[in-house]
């Protein structure tokens, strides 16, 4: 039986399928990648930020952009908004297709001939800025096809051949082929930097487990990016001292990025910092990660300062902080979430870090042993230094640093790491 459709009744076909394909790989393949655009991402609601988002036309993209991203904060959504912009713009190609070509049916696979072309510049789109103008611009010229369409009113005629069924359905599934490819698989950086910010939000979710299990010692030790999020989730899990080597360790500086101009490498010292409770070096890093924020500030930084000063029972640094994420359509709930835990320290004294002789940073090795000296009983601190002098086959700063930690850490019969027990075996 030959069942024919009516040309809307296809159309609807192709935009299920693209949603479909889309979603899946937008939500399963890059999910951490929405959760980063979103925590890069500013928006508010205030009068001066829609001034200042309004003065130019790229602005007012990334305006639009930084509203729409603000919903990325849940993953789902975000997913159904990146499916929804390239679907847009095949809309807009079926547009031109019904308007000048006869039996137009049979001829809406070329719609699809500007998506995978879309696709790329939406990957590298942290702002959304480019994909909504590739939007934007399909759309500009499809009004002008119908505009044009008002004056002359002939339609154009293809080649005969081009007009099989069979043609459609085989450029069809060429084109549909050729985007999913495009999109989950072509781009290599992409798909480094998609593995990168896995470990970042594994990382913030505290899944230290999960990220062992996707950086093993092989990759550990050839890639610097990866080296950094396996040695914190060592430490954090209390087995530094054993595994360090293993998975790459030469100096204390190979936990931490000294010289980077990227936020999420900036992002990665505030959780290393946070991790070493040393919370004033968060601050200084969450202020050098907003600088390469598009808005000069990110809702990542946001809620990390606001987490921070709620610890240090700043109360109003805690609440400016909340007060601006209030301003958003999206935080507004997270702030409201933690005005209970605001209230509670209104009259709190803020516990800042022990004020001692003042020592500069930069220097990781400086850093921690100050710290050390500050702190004897911190075991991140101490298995970080300890771990980074043993990787630098220095054994006279080992036992130093060692003699000085033992009382505070080993003093009762605490199980002693088997490379500390290596170690002091040079001096007996």
């Amino acid at each position: 039986m030959n069942v024919k459709m009516a040309t809307w009744m296809v159309v609807c076909l192709y935009v299920i399928a693209l949603l479909v394909i889309f979603w899946v790989i937008w939500f399963y393949r890059y999910h951490y990648v929405l959760v980063w655009m979103e925590e890069s991402s500013y928006f508010s609601a205030l009068s001066d930020f829609i001034f200042l988002g309004a003065m130019f036309p790229r602005d007012l993209l990334a305006y639009v952009g930084a509203f729409l991203l603000q919903f990325y904060y849940v993953p789902a959504l975000g997913a159904t908004i990146q499916a929804l912009l390239p679907v847009l713009v095949f809309l807009a190609g079926t547009v031109i297709v019904v308007i000048w070509l006869r039996q137009s049916k049979r001829f809406l696979w070329l719609a699809l001939v500007p998506v995978p072309f879309f696709v790329g510049s939406q990957l590298g789109s942290l702002d959304l800025v480019a994909p909504l103008g590739w939007v934007c611009a399909s759309w500009v010229v499809a009004l002008l096809a119908w505009v044009l369409s008002l004056f002359w009113r002939h339609s154009l005629l293809l080649p005969s051949f081009l007009r099989h069924t069979a043609l459609a359905m085989m450029a069809s599934i060429f084109l549909l082929v050729g985007i999913l490819y495009r999109l989950g698989y072509q781009d290599k950086d992409s798909q480094i930097q998609a593995y990168y910010y896995t470990l970042n939000s594994l990382a913030e979710q505290h899944d230290w487990d999960c990220i062992l299990s996707i950086v093993p010692p092989e990759v550990s030790q050839h890639n610097q990016v990866a080296k950094r999020y396996a040695l914190l989730s060592l430490m954090e899990k209390g087995i530094l001292p054993d595994n360090a080597t293993k998975y790459g360790m030469t100096s204390i500086d190979d936990i931490y990025f000294k010289n980077c101009n990227e936020a999420l490498l900036r992002r990665y010292n505030a959780m290393l910092f946070e991790a070493l409770d040393m919370p004033n070096e968060v601050v200084h890093q969450c202020y050098l990660q907003q600088i390469y924020a598009p808005f000069g500030i990110s809702f990542g930084v946001l809620r990390q300062l606001a987490a921070t000063y709620l610890h240090f029972k700043d109360y109003e640094l805690a609440k400016k902080y909340l007060d601006v994420l209030s301003q958003s359509t999206v935080m507004k709930s997270w702030a409201d979430e933690r005005r209970p835990q605001l209230e509670a320290i209104r009259y709190s004294k803020p516990c800042y870090e022990q004020r001692k002789a003042p020592f500069l940073t930069g220097e990781m090795s400086l850093e921690v042993g100050e710290m050390i000296l500050r702190y004897p009983r911190n075991r991140k601190l101490a298995d970080l230094f300890l771990s980074g002098t043993l990787a630098q086959n220095d054994w006279n700063g080992f036992h130093a640093a060692y003699q000085a930690i033992a009382p505070h850490l080993y003093s009762h019969g605490e199980p002693l790491p088997l490379s500390y027990q290596r170690a002091l075996s040079h001096f007996k």
